[in-house]
């Protein structure tokens, strides 16, 4: 039965978003708030509750906008909720921006699964779930003996919404180093661990895993409120782009992250050193992406300039000039190898604010532009997310990938949007149609922005080893 009102409680790293869309997929009412990151001990973690208190405030707000039937969670790929038999945290909720102790991903490094199994590097911090578990059972073996359930962060939402445990795939293929790619099941490394044993059983995003508990329901609904399993962030904003029917395209998904997912390129050829790897998508399919943690290394560049101060003229006095911004600014991971916690400007300084803030958009231009080499991208390129509304980035990118064409979305809140569409899907060959509407993007006349990434690459290098 086709839902009238779904709501997508979508967990984000910096914020928590509820949003409500009618059964056209249109957005109706939103709420935000803040994503509440604990500093520990025993480590950096995520505190569910403000969210699932926000929930249970909003949804009769929404309901009564529209017959809630249908709640999808959506979240990031890179926590895990460990469950003692009692259905409560055995540990709390791992960050992907805790540190790890060295000596943990030194011994992590002996054990960790080869990149021809799980498509995916050891990534800095804790941005690897294989890496998370070993260092909570090695770390905290007592509390580790608990563990009876595991489940990813998104299906934490849903089991504490119904009482019911189950494992997207779309967050256990998110770069996990937990799946077999090519075998389509769990990894050497958790069978090995036992992990296989404790990771609650697997379930496709659309599958209704249950309806809300008691404590949920504070007033009466007019929507049957079930909850669907849910979608890793960045796999909910790919499925937007299937269901519009595209066909071969690249989709550069942006925000804290660019990442990239290509439906053309053989993910058997990617390279670890580059920051690439596989997702799993909607549909179980392995699809070859690579990434950088563009949001924040623009943030380290423009150091407060509003990105509206940039025009044209900056960007082209910053390439005459040759001023350059060297990767990297941030140590997670990214196209250029060796270069994590090396970015630095180099020429002359940024004069103006409008430079400062046209510099990191061609520096990101230039980033995004070797993460699409990575995954060898050929087709059309379409720029979705908080970067597509950076003039001087978009230019500058279609410049750099002449002549591939390059598209930028304009509708806003694609994970989420994409997150709805599970609600409307029961089986895997009944995804919905959605238009979305692309703007061409022209690249810069008079602005030789080959010849300045030879020379940036030839920089850069200087400073990679």
């Amino acid at each position: 039965m086709r839902p009238r009102g779904t709501l997508v409680l979508d967990i984000g790293s910096t914020n928590t978003k509820l949003m409500l869309f009618d059964g056209d997929g249109r957005p109706l009412r939103e709420r935000r708030a803040e994503s509440r990151h604990l500093a520990g001990p025993p480590y950096r973690s995520l505190d569910p509750e403000p969210a699932l208190a926000i929930l249970a405030e909003t949804l009769p707000e929404f309901d009564r906008t529209l017959p809630v039937d249908a709640i999808v969670p959506c979240a990031h790929g890179s926590a895990l909720a460990l469950l003692d038999g009692a259905g409560e945290l055995a540990l709390p909720v791992m960050d992907y921006l805790a540190e790890p102790p060295p000596g943990i991903v030194d011994a992590y490094r002996r054990i960790a699964p080869p990149f021809s199994e799980v498509f995916c590097p050891l990534n800095p911090m804790a941005l690897t779930l294989g890496l998370q578990l070993f260092w909570q059972e090695t770390a905290f073996p007592e509390a580790f003996a608990q563990v009876r359930t595991i489940l990813p962060w998104g299906q934490y939402f849903a089991f504490r919404l119904t009482g019911r445990a189950v494992a997207g795939y779309t967050e256990l293929g998110a770069q996990t180093q937990l799946v077999d790619v090519t075998a389509n099941g769990c990894s050497s490394l958790s069978r090995e661990r036992g992990w296989d044993r404790l990771l609650a059983p697997q379930a496709p995003p659309f599958e209704t895993v249950g309806t809300l508990k008691p404590e949920f329901r504070i007033s009466q609904l007019s929507g049957r409120a079930e909850v669907k399993a849910g979608i890793h962030d960045s796999n909910a904003n790919y499925l937007r782009y299937l269901a519009a029917g595209l066909g071969s395209f690249t989709l550069l998904s942006t925000g804290t992250w660019i990442i990239i997912f290509d439906t053309r390129s053989d993910f058997r050829h990617l390279d670890p050193a580059r920051d690439t790897a596989t997702n799993i998508d909607a549909f179980g399919r392995p699809v070859a992406c690579s990434r950088f943690m563009g949001g924040h290394e623009i943030a380290a560049i423009e150091a407060g300039a509003p990105q509206a101060a940039a025009t044209s003229a900056d960007l082209a006095n910053l390439v005459r000039r040759r001023t350059f911004a060297l990767p990297s600014f941030t140590d997670s991971g990214g196209p250029m190898p060796g270069t994590g916690g090396k970015g630095r400007i180099i020429g002359p300084q940024p004069r103006t604010a409008g430079e400062r803030a046209a510099l990191g958009a061609l520096y990101c231009a230039l980033m995004t532009d070797q993460s699409l080499d990575a995954v060898g991208s050929e087709s059309e390129i379409v720029i979705d997310g908080p970067f597509g509304e950076n003039a001087l980035f978009c230019a500058a990118l279609a410049g750099l990938r002449a002549p591939q064409r390059v598209f930028r979305s304009d509708l806003r809140d694609g994970t989420a949007a994409g997150a709805a569409l599970v609600a409307h899907m029961s089986g895997k060959h009944d995804l919905p149609r959605l238009k979305v509407d692309l703007a061409p993007v022209d690249a810069f006349p008079d602005v030789d922005l080959p010849a300045y990434r030879t020379e940036w690459l030839s920089r850069s290098s200087d400073f990679s080893c």
